[in-house]
């Protein structure tokens, strides 16, 4: 299973990954680097939570919403998905 969704993440990453690293200093300091990308779709999706390696990544999913001022009344609709990979 976890090499689907590696090989699925993997695919995605060229579609707009945003990544994060922490500074050299951790390693400095005899610890790890920290990471988040985002990967988008258009459905939620489901992550792997656990150990990759010797890390322990975990994954949130977050709506992307469009929003309207209808009447008076802010409407929202969702209209992607964001899957947050987070890996220390």
């Amino acid at each position: 299973m976890f090499s689907k969704i590696a090989l699925l993440l993997t695919v995605t990453a060229a579609a707009g990954a945003t990544v994060v690293l922490a500074s050299n200093d951790a390693y400095a300091r005899g610890g790890k680097e920290h990471f988040v990308q985002d990967y988008k779709f258009n459905k939620p999706m489901h992550g792997y939570s656990g150990r990759a390696g010797n890390y322990y990544c975990d994954y949130v999913r977050i709506p992307d919403r469009k929003c309207a001022v209808v009447g008076g009344a802010e409407r929202c609709k969702v209209v992607g998905w964001t899957l947050r990979q987070t890996c220390y």
